[in-house]
């Protein structure tokens, strides 16, 4: 009874990884966001972050719904091989938001190993999304951490996302 219960002690720690520690684990590779664009929001307390596609583009669109600064730090999107991390900081002023250019889909797919590869080269992207739609996905790892520069208590949030790329196949093309 007792190997038993060990042994699903040990599944359970082993194989529910969170997407903090499986990005921590990857080797990175710097980048430099790009802004792109910027314009006002209204300001209601919250602070979005948000990973959308456009055809093979990939953009961060980061609202700050707050009456202070942020900065973002740690900006980090990941396949299963490796990692791309932000290089440098962004400040994002009240009540705005901004969009980020951030490594396209071709470049994401060179932090995949060889077997996920095969995804990239035999099925035409589709989207990124926040579920997985069946054997014709693959996962990407998110993570960015934010604070407010201007307070005195800082607080550092975090965002840990696993999100996922879709793909088309033959029966929906």
């Amino acid at each position: 009874m007792i190997k038993v219960i060990t042994l699903l002690l040990f599944a359970l720690l082993t194989g529910c990884q969170s997407v903090e520690s499986k990005i921590e684990e990857l080797p990175t590779v710097g980048f430099d966001p790009i802004l792109y664009n910027k314009s006002e929001a209204f300001t209601d307390g919250k602070v979005t972050l948000r990973v959308e596609s456009s055809g093979t583009d990939v953009w961060l669109v980061a609202k700050n719904g707050t009456r202070s600064f942020i900065e973002l730090s740690g900006l980090t999107l990941g396949g299963s091989r490796c990692a791309y991390n932000a290089r440098s900081k962004q400040l994002l002023p009240p009540g705005s938001v901004s969009t980020f250019v951030v490594p396209t889909v071709g470049m994401l797919g060179l932090c995949f190993n060889n077997e996920d590869q095969l995804m990239f080269i035999n099925r035409a992207f589709s989207r990124i999304s926040p579920k997985a739609k069946g054997k014709d996905s693959l996962s990407l790892l998110f993570s960015v951490s934010y604070d407010f520069p201007g307070k005195a208590d800082l607080i550092n949030n975090h965002d840990f996302q696993e999100l996922y790329l879709l793909f088309l196949n033959e029966d929906n093309l």
